[in-house]
């Protein structure tokens, strides 16, 4: 299969820097195209929170063009096989970030942290691995349907009926985390798979950029039939790191990128979501399957 993504990062209206980082590397092999994506939410301060969200999409990066190509042998066995190589890659690289931003905790007397969801994409599977409140999204033409959930107090407190999700929406632990990167020393991340639909859209985002969001909204705004004659030619590949505030634009900058293009339509959104009064940065990456790809 070959894939398109781009990505989208902005600071926002209130907050003094962009604590969020994003990836997207993709590579083409002799078993067809890899994909890889990812968005890291970062907390603990002005500082602490890019040097955490940078860090883990640093690490990712590096597993990427280290790790992967041996995983992709495996993967010539059996698609089980491929991926039980990455869920036990994935969970040792979770605990190698998790107790790298402890210990830099440490010796600098600062708390950190970041939320991560990353998405690998190859031979028509997907493996997702997720800790926290980004989200992963495959958005069809008649559906959202979110394929992450969110490890917060009050997804949990919903789980178990002691609260509605109108009620969570407004509660005013909305925003605690039961777990992110750096805070503890035990992370149990979410792994997850499924078979991607080369007829859908998939989103990663920050909570930020999705908070005020309806999932109407993001299907008429970011789904196939809203991004199929949109422009990805000049953004087919983002390879390496790419911290937000490296890309991240200012909402008057919007209409830098051409209209017909999805940066422009992922800016359009964000710009909906600041005017709704959002306070946090705003990051997002989606990715289609290229119309043709096998």
């Amino acid at each position: 299969m070959l894939f398109e993504a781009t990505g989208y990062s902005n600071v926002g209206q209130t907050r003094e820097s962009n604590q969020d980082s994003y990836l997207i590397k993709i590579a083409s092999t002799t078993m067809g195209d890899v994909a890889l994506l990812a968005v890291a939410d970062g907390m603990g301060g002005l500082e602490s929170g890019e040097l955490a969200s940078a860090s883990v999409i640093r690490m990712l990066s590096t597993w990427f063009d280290t790790k992967l190509p041996a995983a992709l042998e495996a993967m010539e066995a059996s698609v089980g096989g491929f991926e039980q190589f990455v869920d036990g890659q994935w969970n040792g690289l979770i605990q190698d970030m998790n107790m790298a931003l402890i210990r830099h905790g440490m010796s600098e007397r600062m708390n950190l942290g970041t939320t991560l969801t990353a998405m690998l994409a190859i031979g028509g599977r997907y493996s997702i691995v997720h800790v926290g409140d980004t989200r992963a999204y495959e958005i069809g033409d008649d559906r959202v349907v979110q394929l992450t959930e969110d490890q917060t107090f009050v997804r949990r407190e919903v789980a178990a009926g002691r609260m509605t999700p109108e009620e969570a929406m407004v509660h005013p632990r909305r925003n605690v985390l039961l777990q992110c990167l750096g805070s503890t020393k035990e992370v149990v991340p979410d792994l997850i798979h499924g078979n991607l639909d080369r007829d859908a859209i998939y989103l990663l985002c920050s909570d930020g950029f999705r908070h005020v969001l309806t999932d109407g909204e993001v299907r008429k705004r970011l789904g196939p039939a809203a991004l199929d004659d949109a422009s990805w030619a000049a953004e087919r590949t983002r390879p390496g790191f790419a911290h937000a505030d490296e890309v991240s634009l200012a909402v008057e900058e919007q209409h830098g990128f051409p209209e017909g293009s999805v940066s422009f339509r992922l800016a359009s959104v964000a710009r909906l979501v600041m005017d709704r009064k959002e306070e946090d940065n705003l990051t997002a990456v989606v990715m289609r399957v290229e119309q043709g790809g096998r």
